[in-house]
């Protein structure tokens, strides 16, 4: 038996290791059975875990002390509270002023309503209604610091509302003591004009907006200009918004399975499907681009393990086959057996990553209408954020991912246009010394 659990007893009754060698009989042909191709797991892996599982629950039974991975660091990372971001030094006075002024002007608002009385409160809405075109999820996230800051410049009450591909907050909720940015179906009339487009300082009511492509750079160099460089867009973003209840139980599932300690390890976020260098996202196909795509893989890698030496790396993509090829056929993959199975080197690069037998659905092309057939997406994104390190290429996504994790520990391993910004081979030294051998 492997040493999963501090010894409880001497050895296991002769039952219980009879019932073991059955359920692992039964769990491989089941296994066997239903093994999907691009799983993370190889046959002899899903047996260790069932086995390990098996016995952690035996162990329950009978009251065992067993060591478990702790999960506290995961959930305070995830719903940090809402007093400790305000107490942040580096946050303007102006965001915790406004976050302030926001709850007592929604309050005022609905005391209005509540009233029969005509409110002089006025809002901007980040929106994406049915008929509107909107974009992906980091088309419409990344805007939100930013109007945070018109918000709070043109004394408006700032609110989110999404009704496709889903309502949001079935995916992000307001943390407790938070920004409040949702919109109840009966917040305003039916007949209610939201100005789409207007300007944010007339006299409208509610002005509201889809998709502003500027605001993410435009707060890029407010930070840069106005604050001397301090990252604060993570801090606004948690302001607003935490995991809701399904997507932290995900989240924190993968990162116990995978071994992820908040900031202990880095990610790699690769956006093969994006429309450059003859890439079409509409016909796209892994085996049709193989050599470019494992091009790009293979130095993001290499990008992400030179802003983090030495670390496990969270491998995230738009494509499936992508983190197929980056965990079970790239070299990082050999080099992993020979530095775990073979002892042949220190292990230098590990690899993880979620199941990715299922693609991500794209938020703003999908034809999905399930509520968790885009919770991956977000899931992504919350990891990469709690990591350490983000090397991230084109598109928005990866760049989102990178502002959360704080956004001072980035490269981007393949520029705008979709050429690569090359990034020293991780594993040359380590393979100088095999090839020696």
């Amino acid at each position: 038996i492997d040493h999963i659990m501090a010894r409880p007893s001497s050895a296991l009754s002769y039952a219980i290791r009879l019932s073991i060698a059955l359920y692992m009989v039964f769990s491989f042909f089941v296994f066997q059975k239903a093994h999907v191709v691009h799983g993370p797991y190889d046959a002899a892996a899903e047996l260790s875990r069932r086995k390990q599982e098996f016995i952690l629950d035996s162990g329950r039974k009978k009251g065992m002390q067993l060591h478990q991975p702790s999960t506290s660091k995961i959930l305070t990372e995830l719903h940090r509270p809402v007093s400790q971001i305000l107490n942040n030094p580096k946050l303007p006075e102006w965001v915790k002023t406004y976050a302030k002024w926001h709850a007592q002007q929604r309050k005022r608002y609905f005391d209005d309503m509540r009233a029969n009385a005509t409110s002089d409160v006025r809002f901007l809405i980040s929106r994406c209604l049915t008929n509107d075109k909107c974009g992906g999820a980091s088309d419409r996230l990344q805007e939100i610091p930013y109007s945070i800051m018109l918000a709070n410049q043109t004394n408006r009450v700032l609110l989110v509302r999404w009704e496709k591909p889903a309502r949001l907050e079935n995916y992000l909720v307001v943390p407790e003591g938070g920004i409040d940015w949702t919109v109840p179906d009966d917040m305003f009339p039916k007949e209610e004009n939201w100005h789409l487009r207007g300007k944010e300082d007339s006299e409208h009511k509610i002005v509201s907006t889809i998709r502003k492509d500027s605001a993410a750079p435009k707060f890029r160099q407010y930070q840069e200009e106005e604050l001397g460089g301090n990252k604060i867009y993570h801090e606004i973003f948690r302001l607003l918004f935490s995991p809701s209840e399904a997507l932290t139980a995900r989240i924190q599932s993968t990162m116990k399975s995978l071994q992820l300690n908040p900031k202990e390890y880095s990610s790699v976020h690769l956006r093969v499907k994006y429309p450059v260098k003859g890439i079409k996202e509409n016909d796209f196909s892994f085996e049709k681009h193989k050599s470019q795509i494992t091009g790009w893989s293979n130095n993001a890698v290499n990008c992400a393990a030179e802003l983090h030496p030495n670390s496990t790396i969270y491998v995230s993509s738009d494509n499936n086959d992508t983190v197929g090829y980056l965990l079970e056929e790239s070299h990082f993959a050999q080099h992993y057996i020979d530095a775990t199975k073979h002892k042949k080197h220190p292990l230098v690069v590990k690899l993880v990553a979620r199941d990715y037998s299922t693609e991500n659905e794209h938020v703003a092309f999908s034809q999905t209408t399930e509520v968790d057939g885009f919770m991956n997406v977000f899931e992504d994104l919350f990891i990469m954020g709690l990591g350490k390190c983000v090397a991230h290429g084109v598109g928005g996504y990866g760049r989102l991912a990178a502002a959360l994790c704080g956004g001072e520990c980035v490269t981007a391993h393949r520029k705008h246009g979709g050429n690569l910004n090359v990034c020293s081979d991780a594993l040359k030294d380590i393979q100088r010394n095999i090839d020696k051998r």
